[in-house]
């Protein structure tokens, strides 16, 4: 596939010898979430290095950005919420002019608003070890009562909505709620299941980071990380299972730091994200959702076709969608999970 197409040579051109005193742009994302080939592709044309840093989980990321707003960060991934927040501060420049904008879905374009744009978007499921796994969850209910051949070997996610997912769903509850009765109850079903978890670090820093990786054998995680765990781990021993009920969308946007000595450049590198072959190059290697309509047209069958990563359209239609929580309910959730964390640190 080319890789750049005229418009963004030039643009990216013009960029660099415009702006040729910026040494590197710094970027701060998930891991594993941009393709080398995208990579290499924009430093040669622009001969400016991507310096990567990366997060485990939104409210990592949130609170560091509440500590410090000026960071030393050039372009940020976050999620459609944060996006919307942050934009509300003026902390993030505007970029409703960007090139190549419209070739993202209106879907994503509103979730990621006026100050960032659509990069990826997907589902909350959970991963799995083919080889250690032999019935997979096919339900929230079934993942929060694991067969006993799983206890130690489940992980989680530390963050202020998908923590508490699993509990919420299997009780049949939206994992958005601020009822604080439902939210007892996911309490009291997330001490037994506690029980069983290995960790709650994200499992790709995880299985990166720790000697003991072969432990964790189901975890829940994002569609498409099961391409990135079978990537590191060079084999196709892990898979990706979407349990029945209503989904839960994530939407991860990019966003130019109005703090930034090197906008222009960075809007020129969403810019070249957002061409539809670059997007689809991008999209095919690290396997997850494209909000980018244009960039389908350059994209196999088996990966417009993959089941984990593109929820059916019914699913999509009952689905819901990552929203902001009031400071209320953002506190009852940190005291549960807090007190959670403390529970499984006693054991461990």
């Amino acid at each position: 596939m080319k890789l750049l197409r005229t418009t963004t040579f030039l643009f990216c051109s013009l960029v660099h010898s415009t702006f040729s005193h910026a040494s590197e742009l710094n970027l701060y994302m998930w891991e594993d979430t941009i393709a080398p080939e995208v990579i290499s592709g924009w430093e040669v044309q622009t001969q400016t290095p991507l310096k990567l840093a990366h997060f485990d989980n939104d409210d990592e990321r949130s609170l560091l950005m509440l500590n410090s707003i000026r960071l030393p960060f050039d372009v940020v991934v976050l999620d459609n919420v944060s996006a919307q927040m942050y934009a509300r501060d003026d902390v993030l420049e505007n970029l409703t002019e960007l090139p190549n904008r419209g070739h993202n879905a209106n879907i994503w374009l509103e979730a990621c608003g006026t100050h960032a744009v659509p990069y990826f978007w997907g589902t909350v499921g959970v991963v799995y070890r083919k080889s250690q796994v032999a019935n997979p969850p096919q339900t929230w209910a079934d993942f929060m009562r694991p067969d006993d051949a799983l206890n130690g070997h489940i992980g989680m996610l530390n963050d202020s909505v998908e923590t508490l997912l699993p509990a919420l769903n299997s009780l049949g509850l939206s994992p958005l709620t601020s009822n604080e009765a439902s939210l007892r109850l996911a309490y009291d079903k997330l001490k037994t299941f506690n029980e069983g978890v290995l960790t709650y670090e994200y499992v790709l820093s995880y299985i990166r980071s720790h000697r003991e990786a072969d432990k964790l054998h189901m975890a829940l995680a994002y569609s498409g990380d099961q391409y990135s765990l079978n990537r590191f781990y060079v084999d196709n021993d892990w898979a990706y299972v979407l349990p029945q009920g209503k989904p839960f969308i994530w939407v991860d946007c990019l966003a130019v730091s109005s703090h930034s000595k090197n906008k222009l450049l960075a809007k020129a590198l969403l810019s070249y994200l957002m061409d539809p072959e670059i997007a689809a190059s991008n999209a095919n290697y690290i396997k997850a959702a494209t909000p980018n309509k244009s960039a389908k047209a350059y994209l196999p069958n088996s990966y417009l076709n993959d089941p984990s990563l593109f929820p059916n359209q019914l699913q999509l239609d009952q689905a819901w969608m990552d929203s902001e929580l009031s400071a209320e309910n953002i506190g009852i959730r940190a005291k549960i999970i807090n007190n959670i964390l403390k529970h499984h640190e006693a054991q461990y």
